[in-house]
């Protein structure tokens, strides 16, 4: 696990090596054992790295091929690499490293871009092409490791983070306002955007070639999901396939020439990694779990019930952040518009599993291989109401409701009955989404541009995603791995755990289970309104009972007590000061008018706080 950059000077002028230094200790954290730069006239790559496999100076990056025409910076783990290597061997190549960063760059040279289809792992990596002039970056899959780029003033440069980018002078600095206002709802900026103008990620599962005679870029997808379900398995192959494939997954992801253990949580993801791991292992796993003393959702009692089940190595975190002063460090590690409050835990976990491990197994993904979310049942529900004449009593009922309690309960279920009209396309988001479309427009300046409709611009965003399954419950998780996953989860969990040099890999984003899993009948994985039917079925004489029937909670912080309180002269001094860069987005009255009403209510809009707070500091910080 690493960090890359890379620069090319599309002028033809050589590249500056201090320039190029800059940009790769940028991101030293990613990567803080080693570093390398490589230069060839016009083109530099740098790398920070982080030890993982082969810890020798044989695996040191930048690695450049025997014949010196191809050389690689490569970010992340190829699972596969030994049955590959054996592969190449057999074909007659040799090898002066026991990593993955040789066989990848070997690959490259035997099939072309090609390559990206036989790895089996997490990754985004550049590779400088002399023969055929060109560099070459790839993203993995389902988007697990960042790589962001720009092009501007005769350079293209790409970096893991944006923090490198930064250093050049041509970068773009300003704000992307319709990126903003989508964040506003989303609480992430959606691929390829990165709240910058200019600034773009390269999407999960595309390759970009940059021709490095004319500066043109070529634009490439190379993985879909399919979710054509296979008929043809009975239920007990099901059984037996995706325990096979998930144990598997599981033991490729322990192989690591440093410590590893695992992000255990209360729930039943991280508990069936962490049963695997058990399995696998001679010795007893280390695990990490977070929690809290101030706050209902601590899932530090169910993580113990579970450490004690298969014996770990268990180390509780309890922690009261001080989100005064964490806020600020926050957002540079993120360096874009984020405000998924789980952000939190995750980047206070990542800091206290250093202390004991190098890389942590997670239990993300078991929510989009088996409907884990709690909005799929919501959405199943209000499928199911308003083909019922009743419904539409429902909200003039529920407006009054509303008018005379503002709780959250009569607020969410105006957000819920005022959404039956439209598109379950739609509906989807707006079931996870913070600022709806009327309370963004009212707080916007009377000048605002009139930017596109959020729910409606995610309609056709994932329209392409959504194409490829049948049924509404497979095309809402093909919608949610395209962006809900990789533009807030993945980069929630790499850059927190990242900022500290820790690796965090995730077996259920192993791309032969999604595949698998993505082609079992819906029925399995949403059982009337019951998520994740099929992984609890599966678990049920491995996971103690308690954790398979317990609701799903996850840490949280009780944010919206600390806004009403603690912390609520911060809030006020923070987003109604005079010098606050909100002013250039929103009407100063409006935006007192918002927190006065969230005051007087008993409606938790934390989430809301939150993400004006994380769009102040980002605009104080970044523009």
């Amino acid at each position: 696990m690493c960090g890359i950059v890379g620069m090319i000077n599309l002028t033809g002028a050589s590249i500056d090596p201090l320039q190029l230094d800059r940009l790769t200790d940028a991101i030293s954290h990613r990567g803080p054992d080693a570093r390398g730069t490589f230069l060839r006239g016009n083109v530099g790559l740098g790398h920070r790295r982080l030890k993982i496999l082969d810890l020798s100076e044989a695996a040191a990056q930048p690695m450049v091929s025997n014949d010196g025409h191809t050389a690689i910076v490569f970010n992340g783990e190829i699972y596969n690499f030994v049955e590959l290597k054996k592969h190449l061997q057999a074909q007659g190549h040799a090898f002066r490293s026991t990593g993955d960063t040789e066989v990848l760059l070997k690959l490259y040279e035997v099939y072309g871009d090609d390559c990206v289809q036989k790895l089996r792992g997490q990754f985004a990596f550049a590779i400088f092409d002399a023969r055929r002039n060109r560099v070459l970056l790839a993203r993995d899959r389902v988007g697990k490791k960042p790589l962001k780029y720009f092009q501007a003033g005769g350079v293209f440069a790409f970096a893991s983070e944006l923090k490198a980018l930064r250093e050049l002078p041509q970068c773009p600095r300003q704000a992307d306002p319709e990126a903003i206002h989508h964040f506003l709802t989303m609480m992430y900026v959606p691929a390829p955007g990165t709240g910058f103008t200019g600034i773009q990620k390269l999407p999960a599962a595309h390759i970009l070639s940059i021709d490095l005679a004319t500066g043109a870029s070529t634009l490439k997808r190379y993985w879909e999901l399919s979710y054509d379900t296979d008929t043809r398995r009975s239920f007990s192959d099901w059984e037996r396939d995706v325990s096979t494939t998930f144990e598997e997954s599981v033991k490729l992801r322990m192989v690591a020439d440093v410590p590893v253990g695992a992000f255990l949580s209360g729930g039943i993801d991280s508990a069936a990694v962490v049963a695997a791991m058990s399995r696998l292992s001679s010795k007893s796993v280390e695990t990490f779990t977070i929690g809290t003393s101030h706050q209902s959702h601590n899932e530090l009692p169910q993580a113990e019930l579970i450490a004690k089940k298969f014996g770990t190595n268990h180390h509780p975190i309890t922690v009261e952040p001080d989100i005064v002063h964490l806020l600020p460090e926050l957002v540079k590690m993120y360096e874009e518009p984020y405000a998924d409050p789980s952000v939190i835990p995750t980047y206070l976990v990542s800091e206290q599993t250093r202390k004991f491990v190098t890389v942590a197994l997670n239990g993300d993904g078991g929510d989009e291989n088996f409907a884990g979310y709690v909005r799929y049942p919501i959405l199943k529900f209000s499928c199911l109401w308003s083909a019922l004449p009743v419904h539409m009593l429902a909200l003039p009922l529920v407006k009054a409701f509303h008018r005379t309690m503002k709780t959250t309960l009569s607020y969410r279920s105006l957000r819920f009955e005022s959404s039956i009209k439209a598109p379950i396309t739609e509906r989807q988001l707006q079931y996870l989404s913070f600022f709806t479309e009327a309370e963004k427009r009212v707080l916007y300046k009377k000048e605002t541009p009139q930017y596109p409709d959020t729910y409606a611009w995610y309609a056709s965003r994932t329209a392409a995603s959504r194409s490829r399954a049948k049924g509404w419950l497979h095309q809402s998780m093909s919608a949610d791995i395209e962006t809900y996953l990789a533009d807030d989860l993945l980069p929630k969990v790499d850059l927190g755990a990242m900022a500290h040099g820790l690796e965090a890999r995730s077996p259920f984003l192993d791309h032969t289970l999604l595949e698998l899993t993505a082609r079992m009948p819906a029925e399995y994985k949403l059982r009337g309104l019951t998520k994740k039917w099929f992984l609890k079925h599966l678990l049920k004489d491995t996971i103690p009972s308690d954790i398979l029937t317990k609701p799903k909670t996850g840490f949280r912080l009780p944010l919206d007590r600390w806004f009403r309180h603690e912390l609520k002269p911060f809030v006020l001094d923070r987003l109604l000061s005079p010098s606050s860069p909100l002013l250039q987005m929103f009407d100063a009255d409006a935006l007192e008018g918002f927190l006065a009403e969230y005051y007087a209510s008993r409606i938790d809009l934390s989430d809301h706080v939150w993400a004006l707070l994380w769009l102040d500091e980002w605009m104080r910080q970044y523009t």
